[in-house]
C-alpha cells in the first residue's frame, strides 16, 4: 500500500459514528417538531376554549333574557321579591345557572346613572341584597356607562377582583316598547379556563414524551437496519478493496465478499450497494467494461427520468381532477366569490355588508301535524323532492340558496355585484316560481302541501362561520323581518315588507297595506302580491 492510500485509510477510521450523528439530529428534529406542534396546539386550544366559553355565556344570557318579563321590572322594584312572577323567574334563572357548570355567576342589573341596581342574583352566598339596592360603579366600568344607558351591547369584560378572575358578558333586556330595562350579566371563571389549559398541556406533554420515545426508538431501529449497518459493511469492503493495490486475486476476493453482503433496503442505500458492486466488478475486468457500465447508467437514468416525468404528469392530472371536484363541491354550499376567498385566504374572516339585499323564507303550512302522520322516510323523501325543485329554480334564476331548516327554505339575492340592483324584483319572480313548483309537486304527489312565503329587503351582513363543517349565513334585522313576513303570511301567497314593496310596486300588483304587529319592530305596513 502506498503512502497516499495509508493516509486515506487512517483518516477514514477517524470519522465519527454515523449512528451517533443520525441519532443526535433525529432526536433534535423530533423534539423541535413535537414542541412546535404542542405549542401550536396549546395556543389553538386556549383560543377555542375561551371562545367556546364566551359563546356559552352569550347563549345563557340570551336564554336568561327570554325568561325575564322586562315590563315587570318597575313592579319588582316597588313590591320587591314578593311581586307576582318574581320568585318563579328567580328560580328559573337559578336553575339555568346551576345547569351550566362553566358559569360562575348569573345576575340581572338595572344600569342607572348613579350605579348598578340588582334585580336578580343567583349567587346563594349573596343573600343579604335587596331589589334596587345601589352598587357603585367600579372605576374600570365607568367608561362603558353611556353605552349601557343607551341599551347597547358591549364587549366582554375581563376582571380580577374580590369575586375572582372573571370574564363577563352583558346582554340587554328590552321591554315591549323597545326600551332597555336591564342587563343580564354572566360571569365565566377564568381560573377554570386556566385549569382546562393546564390539563390540556399536561396531556399534550405526556403524549409528546411517549411519541418522542416511540419515534426515536423506531427511527434508530430503522436507521440501523437500513442505513448504518449497510453503509458500514460497504465502507469496510471499500477500504479492503483499496488495500489490494492492484492485486487482481485480492480484488476478486473482495468482489465475492461484496456479493455476499446482499444489501436489500429498497432505497438509495441499495442503489449505492448495487452501484458499488458493479463498479468493483467492472474495475476488476477492465476499463472497457467500466465505459460500458457508464453508458448503461446513463441510459438507466434517462429511463428513470422519463418514468418520473410520466408519473409527475399523471399525478398532476389526478390532482387537477380532485381540485375540480373540491371546487365544485365548495360551490354547492358557498357563493362563487366567497368560495374563491375562502380557498385563497383560509385564515381570513369571511364577512361582508350588503346594503340592499333581499331575503326570502318559505315554510310548509301545518308541517308538524302532517309529518306526525307520516314515516320518517316519507317525510325526508317529500322534503327532498320539494327542496330539489326549489334548488333547480334557484340555480336557473341566479338566486343564492342559504340553507334549509327542517321544512323551511331560506334564499337571498343582492349578495353579488349587480348593476341593475334588482334583487327584490328577482326574488318576487323566484317566489312566483316556487308557487308553481308547489302546484306541480301537488299534481304528482298524493300529499298536498301549501307554503307561506315572506320577503324583506334591506341591509344585512353575510359571512362564513367556523372552520369545520362551516356554513354561509346571513344576519341582521332584514333577515328577522323576512322571517316575520313568512310566519305572519297566508298559505300560497307572497307576503312582503314595505321596503320590498317600494322596490317592486312598479312591476307587480299588490294589495293595499296590511298592518302587521312584528315582534321587536311594532306595527309595520306589509303587502300581499295579487
Amino acid at each position: 500500500m502506498n503512502k497516499e492510500n495509508m493516509q486515506r485509510t487512517v483518516k477514514t477510521k477517524g470519522i465519527h459514528s454515523l449512528r451517533l450523528r443520525f441519532s443526535f439530529f433525529m432526536v433534535l428534529a423530533v423534539v423541535l417538531l413535537v414542541s412546535s406542534i404542542s405549542s401550536a396546539a396549546l395556543g389553538l386550544f386556549s383560543m377555542h376554549t375561551r371562545k367556546g366559553h364566551l359563546d356559552t355565556a352569550r347563549g345563557v344570557a340570551r336564554i336568561a333574557a327570554d325568561l325575564i318579563d322586562a315590563d315587570s321590572i318597575e313592579l319588582y322594584k316597588v313590591e320587591g321579591k314578593k311581586a307576582q312572577g318574581y320568585a318563579d323567574t328567580a328560580k328559573r334563572l337559578s336553575n339555568l345557572q346551576k345547569n351550566i357548570p362553566d358559569i360562575q355567576y348569573l345576575y340581572v342589573y338595572q344600569i342607572r346613572e348613579d350605579g348598578c341596581h340588582p334585580i336578580f342574583d343567583t349567587d346563594e352566598g349573596n343573600g343579604d341584597w335587596e331589589i334596587d339596592d345601589l352598587i357603585e360603579f367600579d372605576p374600570t366600568f365607568i367608561p362603558l356607562v353611556p353605552d349601557l344607558l343607551a341599551g347597547k351591547e358591549i364587549e366582554p369584560l375581563e376582571s380580577n377582583d374580590q369575586y375572582g378572575w372573571l370574564l363577563t358578558y352583558y346582554h340587554p333586556v328590552f321591554d315591549s316598547k323597545g326600551k332597555c330595562q336591564c342587563y343580564v350579566g354572566v360571569d365565566i371563571s377564568m381560573s377554570r379556563l386556566r385549569e382546562y389549559r393546564l390539563n390540556f398541556l399536561f396531556r399534550t406533554l405526556l403524549l409528546s414524551v411517549v411519541a418522542i420515545i416511540i419515534i426515536i426508538g423506531y427511527g434508530l431501529f430503522i436507521s440501523t437496519k437500513f442505513l448504518v449497518n449497510p453503509i458500514k459493511g460497504i465502507s469496510q469492503l471499500a477500504l479492503l478493496f483499496i488495500e489490494q493495490n492492484g492485486d487482481v486475486e485480492g480484488m476478486k476476493n473482495c468482489v465475492s465478499k461484496i456479493r455476499k453482503l446482499n444489501v436489500r433496503t429498497g432505497d438509495e442505500v441499495e442503489n449505492l450497494y448495487i452501484s458499488f458492486s458493479e463498479m468493483t466488478e467492472n474495475t476488476v475486468q477492465n476499463i472497457i467494461a467500466i465505459n460500458s457500465m457508464q453508458e448503461e447508467r446513463i441510459q438507466l437514468m434517462k429511463k428513470y427520468n422519463a418514468e418520473l416525468e410520466r408519473k409527475v404528469e399523471e399525478r398532476t392530472r389526478e390532482l387537477k381532477i380532485e381540485k375540480d371536484k373540491s371546487e365544485k363541491l365548495l360551490l354547492n354550499i358557498l357563493p362563487k366569490e366567497v368560495a374563491k376567498e375562502l380557498t385563497e385566504h383560509p385564515e381570513r374572516t369571511i364577512a361582508q355588508d350588503f346594503p340592499n339585499a333581499t331575503v326570502l323564507f318559505t315554510d310548509i303550512v301545518g308541517f308538524t301535524k302532517m309529518s306526525g302522520n307520516m314515516s320518517a322516510d316519507d317525510v325526508v323523501k317529500m322534503l327532498n323532492k320539494m327542496v330539489s325543485l326549489f334548488d333547480e329554480r334557484a340555480k336557473k334564476e341566479g338566486i343564492e340558496k342559504i340553507k334549509t331548516i327542517g321544512d323551511a327554505y331560506m334564499a337571498a339575492t343582492g349578495l353579488v355585484s349587480d348593476k341593475e340592483n334588482d334583487s327584490a324584483v328577482k326574488m318576487i319572480s323566484f317566489a312566483l316560481g316556487l308557487l308553481k313548483d308547489v302546484e306541480e309537486f301537488n299534481k304528482l304527489s298524493q300529499i298536498k302541501i301549501q307554503i307561506r312565503l315572506g320577503i324583506n329587503t334591506g341591509n344585512l351582513v353575510a359571512g362564513v362561520i367556523g372552520k369545520m363543517k362551516f356554513i354561509y349565513d346571513l344576519w341582521g334585522d332584514t333577515v328577522n323581518v323576512a322571517s316575520r313576513m313568512e310566519s305572519t303570511g297566508e298559505p300560497m301567497r307572497i307576503h312582503v315588507s314595505e321596503n320590498t314593496y317600494n322596490q317592486t310596486k312598479d312591476k307587480y300588483v299588490f294589495t293595499d297595506a296590511v298592518g302587521i304587529e312584528v315582534k321587536g319592530k311594532g306595527l309595520m305596513n306589509t303587502y300581499f302580491l295579487q
